[in-house]
């Protein structure tokens, strides 16, 4: 019986989204025997990939969002109808490495106290072209109190961490609730203080098992660097670092009140 389900997120199709999503789709379809797939997604995307069988050997199914199509939303869309003991989450852009599914198989059976597992992340240009590693601080001597491991003391520091890629226990996360939506650029980071506020524990697998695309034109991070009408301040930055910290202890989102001084 498959244990893990990695939930997609698409909100539009055609043109460089065809090239990305069936790039994406073939990194899942390398773990058939693992892992099943959730696509989630509005209804003109699902019948446009319906047109054609995705795949005889992967087990997806299509989570049609009729509401809002922001990440966060989909994301939670997938995480409340997910069934098995595990999700990941796989950005359109985004590839799995080919030994993702034996790397996070590894280490399950090696540390089960563990909540969620991270990848060391591979950050590329559009051009594929190496820039960055992310989550391996990780492992760097006396960064953390247990090497490897990522606790809110940590986190309060050092916000530069990757969800993406992650391996999540789906019953604990359901419990201490979902990404906040209303949180307009640090969601990620609030989510995982969220997560080990609640002592969750947080280990990072020290192998590369996702290739994340960093600032492609279009992405959320990039709309807010290079489109005016979207562009966030040095404040507003700040701002949204410490809405993260102060919403951590809550569940479920509050109203956010924004104010820039």
């Amino acid at each position: 019986m498959k244990n893990i389900t990695i939930i997609l997120p698409i909100h539009v199709i055609g043109g460089e989204y065809d090239t990305m999503f069936y790039n994406a789709f073939k990194s899942v379809e390398e773990f058939y025997e693992d892992v099943k797939l959730s696509i989630v997604c509005p209804l003109n995307v699902k019948e446009y990939l319906e047109k054609d069988p995705l795949s005889d050997k992967l087990e997806y199914q299509f989570i049609v969002n009729s509401g809002e199509t922001d990440f966060c939303s989909q994301m939670n869309l997938g995480i409340t109808t997910c069934d098995t003991e595990w999700f990941s989450i796989l950005e359109i852009d985004d590839t799995y490495n080919k030994n993702w599914v034996s790397y996070v198989n590894e280490y399950i059976k090696s540390n089960e106290d563990i909540d969620v597992f991270l990848p060391v992340v591979k950050d590329i240009n559009t051009e594929g072209k190496f820039i960055s590693f992310t989550n391996e601080s990780a492992w760097a001597f006396g960064f953390s109190e247990i090497q490897g491991t990522v606790d809110n003391e940590v986190l309060l520091e050092f916000q530069n961490y990757q969800t993406s890629g992650g391996l999540f226990k789906t019953e604990k996360i359901k419990e201490i609730g979902n990404f906040k939506e209303n949180i307009k650029l640090t969601f990620t980071y609030e989510f995982l203080l969220r997560i080990t506020h609640n002592h969750l524990k947080v280990m990072v697998i020290p192998r590369i098992g996702y290739t994340h695309v960093n600032f492609r034109e279009d992405s959320l991070f990039w709309n807010y660097k290079e489109i005016e009408s979207k562009k966030l301040s040095e404040s507003e930055i700040a701002f949204w670092v410490e809405t993260a910290k102060k919403e951590f202890f809550y569940k479920n989102k509050r109203e956010v009140i924004y104010e820039i001084t």
